[in-house]
């Protein structure tokens, strides 16, 4: 009976089968990659960064104007 069923299973199933297998691996294989990354990355001790935020209101206030206050020059099209 299993021998029936086997000459009917088409060719193209088995190498469908084996390669989902194959993504699946590599899938695994790259989270596994990312997510380790992104855990090494978080595990940085927050202390040794230092708890001081200093803003110079000026600077960011130049940056600001100079990103959204641009004179915008218009395209002539002959």
């Amino acid at each position: 009976m299993l021998t029936q069923v086997l000459e009917k299973v088409d060719k193209f199933y088995i190498v469908l089968v084996v390669t989902l297998f194959l993504l699946a691996a590599v899938e695994i294989f790259a989270f596994r990659g990312v997510f380790g990354a992104y855990l090494t990355a978080y595990e940085f001790d927050q202390e040794d960064l230092g708890n001081e935020v200093r803003v110079d209101r000026e600077v960011l206030q130049e940056a600001h104007s100079w990103a959204f206050n641009k004179q915008t020059q218009p395209l002539e099209i002959r």
